[in-house]
C-alpha cells in the first residue's frame, strides 16, 4: 500500500473517530495530537468524496415563471421576489412583468 493512501486511511479514520466522539474537530485534534489543519485539510476532502459519492445531481432551473402568491398587505412598502441560491430582488413601485422578465434572463 502506498504511502498516500495510507495516510488517507489513517485520517479518514480520524473524522470517523472525530464523528462519533461528540467533540469539536480542534478539541478532537489536540486529544489525539493531530494537528488541526491537516485534520482540517483531510476533512474537506472526505466531506467532498462522500457528498459526490451520494449526492444526485441538481435539477436544472426552469427558464419559465413560476406561478406567485399575492400576500396582500396594508404595510407593505415594496415588492421582494425571493429567487433560488437566497437571492432576492426588491422593489419600491410597481414592475411590469415585461420587464421582470427581462431583468432575470
Amino acid at each position: 500500500m502506498q504511502q498516500g493512501e495510507q495516510a488517507r486511511e489513517q485520517m479518514y479514520a480520524h473524522i470517523e473517530q472525530w464523528k462519533q466522539s461528540g467533540l469539536s474537530q480542534k478539541v478532537y485534534c489536540e486529544q489525539q495530537g493531530v494537528k488541526y489543519h491537516v485534520f482540517h485539510y483531510w476533512y474537506k476532502l472526505y466531506r467532498n468524496q462522500h457528498q459526490a459519492a451520494v449526492q444526485e445531481p441538481e435539477p436544472k432551473p426552469s427558464a419559465a415563471f413560476l406561478p406567485l402568491t399575492l400576500i396582500s398587505s396594508s404595510s407593505a412598502a415594496a415588492i421582494e421576489l425571493h429567487l433560488s441560491g437566497g437571492h432576492r430582488l426588491v422593489f419600491y413601485q410597481v414592475v411590469s412583468a415585461e420587464y421582470l422578465k427581462v431583468l432575470i434572463s
